[in-house]
């Protein structure tokens, strides 16, 4: 299966956690790469940037590094273009989505992918399959 990989699964693999949640994650991480095709945008790149030293204070070097050590050599980066736009004004205006996530959904049908891995309740209302540790 083709499954586009959100910044909040990247974020929790890249901050440090408690052992038993750090666990369950780097074994679903570990299923996506043994299992599917997995693909992503740079936008996701910049949110797990963002969010990791926001939130809980890692520093930018230590996510860049995380980000070329295990991500950019097992996940494709697709484009955003003109065409995720279109598609991304779609899931703003008809099914409410963040702009962020909208992108994402738009990157999954333009690229016809098949899931997003996310925790985001909110791409269940855009219809798009998601895969997470409870699905």
């Amino acid at each position: 299966m083709r499954v586009f990989v959100d910044a909040n699964l990247l974020v929790y693999l890249n901050v440090g956690l408690p052992a038993e949640e750090a666990e369950l994650l780097h074994s679903f991480w570990a299923q996506l790469l043994k299992s599917h095709d997995l693909y992503t945008n740079v936008l996701v790149l910049d949110e797990t940037l963002y969010v990791s030293r926001r939130r809980y204070g890692v520093p930018y070097e230590a996510t860049i590094e995380f980000i070329d050590r295990a991500v950019i050599p097992f996940v494709e980066l697709l484009p955003l273009g003109l065409e995720e736009y279109a598609a991304a004004r779609k899931y703003i205006e008809v099914n409410g989505l963040k702009p962020s996530d909208a992108l994402h959904a738009a990157t999954v049908e333009v690229h016809k992918l098949h899931a997003i891995a996310s925790e985001d309740r909110d791409f269940d209302k855009a219809g798009l399959k998601r895969l997470w540790l409870e699905t």
